[in-house]
């Protein structure tokens, strides 16, 4: 089976992206034949073998197009994907790149949002992972908040308001949010991931500074409560209609609260990057070597509460494939859904773990899902057939001989 591994994109996860496609590439390449598409960070996409490699990313600077074959999409009987080599020539013409499901692999927007599922869509092929409303719902925190509130799921109270709202009342908003948020509260870009543009405020200073700092990566910006001596909980979910939750995790944190160094970058006091000279195993091994305890060190009521609410909010959602719900909980063991991940890093191989699945079985069990989902979908029925443009002829001919009429009158 030809599954695309797209990764890259235009998203400020681009690196991580990079990350979690090779993961997955090392764990699919035993049982499927992978076709890589990189998305560039100026948008062009790319494919070859050696896209696959590691050290095309990690040595010098990221691959150019100039420099790789390049995939379009191209619109006919049936959507296909088509590669047009990098040089022209009588035994280098365009040819059709044969894919059977594509595995998603892009962090943030531009991938996780929703806009890659929808033309995934649009060409009718299998897709592993959340479908458009689940994958957009999802990646705003906005309006996931909208959605698990009124569905009856525990979130701290927050603040929603744009960067135009901002620019123009930014007095006025300070006001409606510290009469409503007590300090210390959280801002963030209403989409955005991997806690890029995240700012903890303790007093008003610090909150416009974080306000300033969340509008440079979203045209909308969310406040939310803090909580104060709490912690996280994170627990994936894996599956359709009827989910199954992972053990959980509780992540560990240098700071009050999980910044991107504390997820991706572990080497104490050195901050390395994907560019840095390290090895592949690394780099690949880098999303899941963050700091955490697992299972979580917390009592065994509290895990399956917190388990429920996972497999809630995966099916309030409609997501499918595979999420990862993050929570916080606070001194009292109260529990709030924060956020999910339709594609979270390293696809959380390491919460399955623990109960016997590889990463390879997990990867397999996502494409079975992809292609099941479509096979469901695809017997739903998208046409009717009516005389609907028939009586509209029959009417547009009568419209025209009144008018006819009308002005042989006049």
């Amino acid at each position: 089976m030809n599954v695309a591994l797209i990764f890259g994109g235009r998203s400020p996860e681009h690196e991580v992206s990079i990350v979690t496609a090779h993961q997955v590439n090392a764990a699919l390449a035993e049982t499927h034949d992978v076709v890589p598409i990189y998305i560039t960070k100026e948008g062009a996409w790319l494919t070859g073998e050696k896209l696959k490699e590691l050290s095309t990313f990690t040595e010098g600077n990221l691959p150019r197009a100039a420099d790789f074959d390049t995939v379009s999409i191209e619109f006919e009987t049936h959507a296909k994907f088509s590669v047009l080599p990098k040089r022209s020539g009588l035994f280098n013409k365009k040819r059709e790149l044969p894919i059977d499901v594509v595995f998603p692999a892009i962090h943030g927007v531009h991938g996780e949002d929703g806009s890659l599922q929808g033309l995934l869509e649009l060409i009718d092929i299998p897709y592993v992972g959340a479908n458009v409303i689940g994958s957009g719902v999802g990646m705003d925190k906005i309006m996931m908040k909208a959605v698990l509130s009124e569905n009856g799921l525990p979130i701290v109270p927050y603040i929603p308001f744009t960067k135009h709202d901002w620019d123009s009342a930014s007095d006025e908003i300070l006001k409606v949010i510290e009469e409503k948020i007590t300090y210390p509260m959280f801002i963030k870009p209403a989409v955005s991931g991997s806690s890029i543009g995240v700012s903890q405020a303790k007093n008003e200073s610090e909150l416009r500074d974080a306000i300033e700092l969340a509008c440079r990566y979203c045209r909308r910006i969310i406040v939310e409560q803090g909580i104060e001596n709490g912690f996280e909980i994170n627990c994936s979910v894996i599956g359709t209609h009827t989910p199954t939750p992972s053990v959980c995790e509780q992540p560990i944190a240098s700071t009050d609260f999980l910044s991107f160094d504390d997820k991706y970058i572990h080497q104490n006091s050195e901050t390395e990057s994907i560019s840095d000279d390290k090895s592949e195993a690394d780099v690949t091994s880098g999303m899941a070597g963050a700091q955490r305890e697992i299972p979580a060190p917390i009592p065994e009521e509290l895990t399956l509460h917190i388990q429920n609410l996972a497999t809630l909010t995966f099916q309030v959602l409609d997501c499918a494939g595979i999420a990862r719900i993050d929570f916080l909980v606070n001194e009292e063991n109260q529990v709030y859904v924060n956020e999910i991940n339709t594609i979270p890093g390293s696809f959380s191989f390491y919460l399955w773990e623990p109960v016997g699945i590889s990463f390879p079985e997990l990867v397999s069990q996502l494409v079975n899902l992809a292609l099941e989902t479509h096979h469901e979908k695809n017997r739903l029925i998208y046409s009717y057939s009516t005389n609907l443009l028939s009586q509209t002829g029959a009417s547009f001919a009568k419209l025209k001989s009144d008018e006819s009429q009308s002005q042989e009158t006049v």
